[in-house]
């Protein structure tokens, strides 16, 4: 299989391709970026913590497709450079490992010496983009396998929420839909009228386990193999802007009130929420 069929995620998270995101830019080099660069700079979370659906924030950007999905839940040097991709953005907003998530529990922790205060500094407040980034991760670490650490990831930042009083209720619910819910319904999804995405809606009928995984051909899966699923142009992005506030309206010129998509994909329809 050559690789150039290999989804570019894959490539990008490949320990031997290394592949640079479509700025040019591989994964180290990202991660060694100081806090300033990674605030200010809006068109690396995509690639770093890629969702099934596409972000009209940048609709170029790659999105978990099938062989994506299928080659993270069976490679794990792939789930392990996505975990250090999680351990720089942890730094990044105050917190720190602890524990190996092998023989004991993993647990994500404010950093001391008035590190977590100083770092806190990018996020915690209302009204900050940060809290749409976050919720991203928290689905990017489910849909690829990292589940024990996107638990980790959630009750560090809701700890955060229930300390402090300065992130919204709003936020955290998004937090929480991402982390509670089925993987084939994103957080911004009001209603399910469908399977969603099928490859993560049959994943989920079938088991958790990587003997549920294969390819076109019924047989066990690696991800080399590229998948034809499209991705509907019509789910909202996780992505950049305040708390959370512009998954409330579609940024896609073809976003109807009700979506008529195929039947394997739930029906989008806008979401009314009430400011919490």
């Amino acid at each position: 299989m050559s690789t150039s069929s290999t989804p570019p995620i894959v490539r990008f998270y490949d320990p031997h391709l290394k592949a640079p995101d479509a700025q040019g830019r591989s994964l180290s080099e990202i991660l060694s970026w100081s806090d300033s660069r990674l605030e200010f700079s809006h068109d690396y979370i995509q690639t770093l913590f890629p969702l099934p659906e596409r972000s009209p924030i940048d609709p170029s950007a790659p999105v978990i497709d099938h062989a994506t999905f299928t080659a993270f839940r069976c490679r794990p040097e792939l789930r392990l450079r996505l975990r250090l991709a999680l351990e720089r953005i942890c730094q990044f907003y105050g917190f720190r490992f602890q524990g190996t998530g092998e023989h004991d529990s993993l647990r994500i922790e404010k950093q001391g010496n008035g590190r977590f205060e100083a770092r806190a500094r990018n996020w915690v407040s209302r009204f900050n983009h940060n809290h749409l980034r976050i919720t991203r991760i928290i689905r990017c670490l489910r849909v690829l396998g990292l589940d024990e650490e996107a638990k980790a990831f959630f009750d560090a930042v809701k700890q955060v929420h229930d300390e402090t009083g300065r992130i919204s209720d709003r936020s955290l619910m998004f937090w929480t839909r991402a982390m509670e819910r089925p993987l084939y319904l994103a957080p911004e999804d009001e209603v399910d009228e469908g399977m969603g995405k099928d490859f993560l809606y049959e994943f989920e009928n079938q088991g958790d386990g990587r003997e549920g995984i294969k390819d076109r051909n019924g047989m066990p899966g690696d991800g080399t193999n590229s998948d034809d699923d499209t991705t509907s142009d019509n789910t909202k992005d996780l992505d950049e802007g305040d708390e959370n506030t512009h998954s409330t309206t579609p940024d896609n010129p073809s976003f109807r009130e009700e979506d008529q998509t195929p039947t394997n994909t739930i029906r989008r329809t806008k979401p009314k929420y009430e400011e919490v």
